[in-house]
Protein backbone atom coordinates (compact mmCIF):
# COMPACT_ATOMS: atom_id res chain seq x y z
CA UNK A 1 0.00 0.00 0.00
CA UNK A 2 0.97 3.59 -1.00
CA UNK A 3 3.15 4.34 2.00
CA UNK A 4 1.91 7.99 2.23
CA UNK A 5 -1.68 6.57 2.26
CA UNK A 6 -0.74 3.88 5.50
CA UNK A 7 1.20 7.52 6.92
CA UNK A 8 -2.16 9.80 6.33
CA UNK A 9 -4.49 6.77 7.93
CA UNK A 10 -1.89 6.55 11.02
CA UNK A 11 -2.15 9.94 11.86
CA UNK A 12 -5.72 10.11 11.38
CA UNK A 13 -6.70 7.32 13.81
CA UNK A 14 -6.73 9.08 16.72
CA UNK A 15 -8.86 12.04 14.84
CA UNK A 16 -11.71 9.65 13.61
CA UNK A 17 -14.63 10.22 15.94
CA UNK A 18 -13.99 13.86 15.96
CA UNK A 19 -14.18 13.95 12.18
CA UNK A 20 -17.28 11.80 12.54
CA UNK A 21 -19.13 14.38 15.12
CA UNK A 22 -18.15 17.30 12.30
CA UNK A 23 -20.00 15.34 9.85
CA UNK A 24 -23.17 15.20 11.77
CA UNK A 25 -22.69 18.67 12.32
CA UNK A 26 -22.59 19.25 9.20
CA UNK A 27 -25.23 17.09 8.10
CA UNK A 28 -27.83 18.62 11.14
CA UNK A 29 -26.70 21.93 9.12
CA UNK A 30 -27.59 20.70 5.68
CA UNK A 31 -31.13 19.23 7.45
CA UNK A 32 -31.98 22.64 9.16
CA UNK A 33 -31.59 24.49 5.84
CA UNK A 34 -32.79 22.46 3.63
CA UNK A 35 -35.95 25.13 3.41
CA UNK A 36 -33.21 27.81 1.98
CA UNK A 37 -31.25 25.61 0.16
CA UNK A 38 -33.05 26.39 -4.29
CA UNK A 39 -31.60 22.78 -5.09
CA UNK A 40 -34.02 20.07 -5.74
CA UNK A 41 -34.63 17.51 -2.62
CA UNK A 42 -32.94 15.02 -4.44
CA UNK A 43 -29.74 17.09 -4.90
CA UNK A 44 -30.26 17.28 -1.27
CA UNK A 45 -30.84 14.30 0.31
CA UNK A 46 -27.86 13.15 -1.85
CA UNK A 47 -25.78 15.40 -0.72
CA UNK A 48 -26.94 14.20 3.12
CA UNK A 49 -26.00 10.71 2.09
CA UNK A 50 -22.55 11.25 0.90
CA UNK A 51 -21.96 12.65 4.49
CA UNK A 52 -23.57 9.60 6.14
CA UNK A 53 -21.55 6.91 3.93
CA UNK A 54 -18.26 8.94 4.75
CA UNK A 55 -19.21 8.41 8.15
CA UNK A 56 -19.90 4.79 7.81
CA UNK A 57 -16.83 4.62 5.73
CA UNK A 58 -14.70 6.57 8.79
CA UNK A 59 -16.09 3.97 11.42
CA UNK A 60 -14.94 1.00 9.08
CA UNK A 61 -12.03 2.06 9.04
CA UNK A 62 -11.40 2.73 13.02
CA UNK A 63 -12.75 -0.55 13.37
CA UNK A 64 -9.89 -2.08 10.80
CA UNK A 65 -7.26 0.07 12.98
CA UNK A 66 -8.42 -1.27 16.30
CA UNK A 67 -7.90 -5.01 15.09
CA UNK A 68 -4.28 -4.06 13.37
CA UNK A 69 -3.41 -2.04 16.72
CA UNK A 70 -4.67 -5.01 18.85
CA UNK A 71 -2.47 -7.27 17.19
CA UNK A 72 0.76 -5.34 17.40
CA UNK A 73 3.44 -5.17 20.08
CA UNK A 74 3.60 -2.49 23.20
CA UNK A 75 7.00 -1.56 21.68
CA UNK A 76 5.68 -0.75 18.44
CA UNK A 77 2.70 0.79 19.98
CA UNK A 78 4.99 2.93 21.79
CA UNK A 79 6.44 3.85 18.05
CA UNK A 80 3.17 4.67 16.49
CA UNK A 81 1.31 6.72 20.09
CA UNK A 82 5.18 8.56 19.93
CA UNK A 83 4.60 9.69 15.93
CA UNK A 84 1.43 9.39 15.12
CA UNK A 85 -1.29 9.34 18.01
CA UNK A 86 0.23 11.77 20.37
CA UNK A 87 -2.20 10.35 22.96
CA UNK A 88 0.07 10.09 25.84
CA UNK A 89 1.59 12.73 27.93
CA UNK A 90 5.75 13.76 27.18
CA UNK A 91 6.64 12.44 30.12
CA UNK A 92 5.87 8.81 29.22
CA UNK A 93 8.41 9.34 26.55
CA UNK A 94 11.16 10.85 28.39
CA UNK A 95 13.70 8.13 28.10
CA UNK A 96 12.65 7.28 24.60
CA UNK A 97 15.43 7.78 21.76
CA UNK A 98 13.74 9.55 18.67
CA UNK A 99 16.75 10.60 17.27
CA UNK A 100 18.95 7.46 15.82
CA UNK A 101 19.07 6.17 13.38
CA UNK A 102 17.68 3.02 14.52
CA UNK A 103 14.33 4.86 15.60
CA UNK A 104 14.10 5.86 12.25
CA UNK A 105 14.07 2.62 10.11
CA UNK A 106 12.12 0.98 13.27
CA UNK A 107 9.19 3.53 12.25
CA UNK A 108 9.78 3.28 8.38
CA UNK A 109 9.31 -0.73 8.80
CA UNK A 110 6.12 -0.14 11.56
CA UNK A 111 4.43 1.71 8.78
CA UNK A 112 5.45 -1.32 6.27
CA UNK A 113 3.79 -3.47 8.28
CA UNK A 114 0.98 -1.82 8.96
CA UNK A 115 0.55 -0.96 5.42
CA UNK A 116 0.83 -5.29 5.24
CA UNK A 117 -1.88 -5.53 7.57
CA UNK A 118 -4.71 -3.11 6.18
CA UNK A 119 -4.10 -4.35 2.81
CA UNK A 120 -4.63 -8.19 4.87
CA UNK A 121 -8.05 -6.10 6.42
CA UNK A 122 -9.09 -5.60 2.31
CA UNK A 123 -7.13 -1.90 2.18
CA UNK A 124 -5.58 -0.91 -1.35
CA UNK A 125 -4.46 2.11 -2.53
CA UNK A 126 -7.80 1.88 -4.50
CA UNK A 127 -9.78 1.70 -1.63
CA UNK A 128 -8.36 4.44 0.04
CA UNK A 129 -8.67 6.97 -3.11
CA UNK A 130 -12.26 5.90 -3.71
CA UNK A 131 -13.61 6.48 0.15
CA UNK A 132 -11.20 8.62 1.93
CA UNK A 133 -9.54 10.95 -0.60
CA UNK A 134 -13.44 13.16 -1.07
CA UNK A 135 -13.68 13.44 2.49
CA UNK A 136 -11.92 16.41 3.07
CA UNK A 137 -10.00 15.75 6.03
CA UNK A 138 -8.08 12.97 4.20
CA UNK A 139 -7.54 15.27 1.63
CA UNK A 140 -5.34 17.86 3.58
CA UNK A 141 -4.05 15.15 5.83
CA UNK A 142 -2.47 13.46 2.57
CA UNK A 143 -0.80 16.99 1.49
CA UNK A 144 0.22 17.71 4.93
CA UNK A 145 1.92 14.03 5.61
CA UNK A 146 3.55 14.30 1.74
CA UNK A 147 4.82 17.52 2.65
CA UNK A 148 6.14 16.94 5.95
CA UNK A 149 7.87 13.87 4.60
CA UNK A 150 9.24 16.04 1.86
CA UNK A 151 10.80 18.50 4.08
CA UNK A 152 11.40 15.94 6.26
CA UNK A 153 13.55 13.87 3.90
CA UNK A 154 15.42 17.43 2.48
CA UNK A 155 17.59 17.52 6.00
Amino acid sequence: MNKYYVKTILYAYPNLEFVAEQIDKIVQEKAFLSMEDCRPCLEQCEDILEYTYQKDCLFSLELMLNNIIGKITPNEMDYLEYKYFKRKPKEYFVDFDAESRGYFRKQAMLAEKVGTMLEKEGMTDKEFEEKYLPIEFFKRLLECTIDHESAFCKN
